[in-house]
């Protein structure tokens, strides 16, 4: 069985990756794809178990031991993720999380685990997905490939609002240190994989609404994806 069609999505942090994700897939009817949640799910139940410095043969295991889906919430028309039926879409999105991740992240065989859900996925339905490694390691042959960037000032109070949206509070200089190491951990770390494909179509966010980024991608799959 043949891939089906792949959109994929990097960027900097805060450009709106998941929320233009989701636009493109309901406008051209494909399946949205949030990996980056899978990695979240994995994270927090590393940190409920304590086993954020396990083996990598029991932090590959975790996925064994989740049942992970998106449900769509109605009151946010959001979907929110759940692990074992539970709902932890706010949990698996704070920044006492994020910045724990990369101990699950770097974690191989979980990565291979993860790609190769994607990989039959794929082989199903058209998707969209976004994320680390989204062409770098899991779709290098995605037929079209978005890294969206942004002036940092502007993804700072973007990420400020979102969180504090979310009822989930905190302070904008941190949120400012958070944006600019992750940045910088993305690009730097031996296995950095927010760096542009050179395939990829560079999309400036920062003038941008989330329609016109969704339209712009859109107008772009239809033309180059048959």
């Amino acid at each position: 069985m043949t891939q089906h069609n792949v959109i994929a999505i990097d960027g900097l942090v805060a450009t709106g990756k998941g929320t233009t994700a989701k636009g493109v897939a309901k406008a051209l009817h494909y399946y949205y794809l949030d990996t980056g949640a899978l990695y979240r799910v994995a994270t927090l139940y590393a940190v409920r178990h304590d086993l954020l410095n396990a083996s990598d043969q029991e932090i590959a295991a975790i996925l064994d031991k989740t049942t992970i889906e998106f449900c769509h919430n109605s009151s946010t028309n959001n979907d929110d993720c759940r692990m074992n039926g539970e709902n932890i879409e706010k949990e698996i999105r704070k920044t006492e999380l994020t910045m724990k991740i990369k101990a699950i992240t770097i974690c191989r065989p979980l990565r291979v685990k993860i790609i190769d859900l994607l990989h039959t996925m794929s082989k199903w339905k058209n998707i969209v997905l976004d994320g680390r490694d989204v062409w770098t390691h899991i779709f290098p042959q995605a037929q079209l490939k978005v890294f969206l960037i942004c002036d940092l000032e502007l993804r700072v109070q973007r990420r400020y609002e979102q969180l504090n949206k979310a009822w989930l509070s905190t302070d904008i200089e941190k949120v400012r240190r958070d944006i600019q190491r992750r940045d910088e951990h993305d690009y730097l770390w031996p296995n950095a994989v927010n760096a542009k494909s050179p395939d990829a179509r560079l999309l400036d966010t920062s003038n941008c609404t989330i329609e016109e980024q969704i339209n712009t991608i859109v107008q772009r799959a239809k033309e180059i994806i048959s």
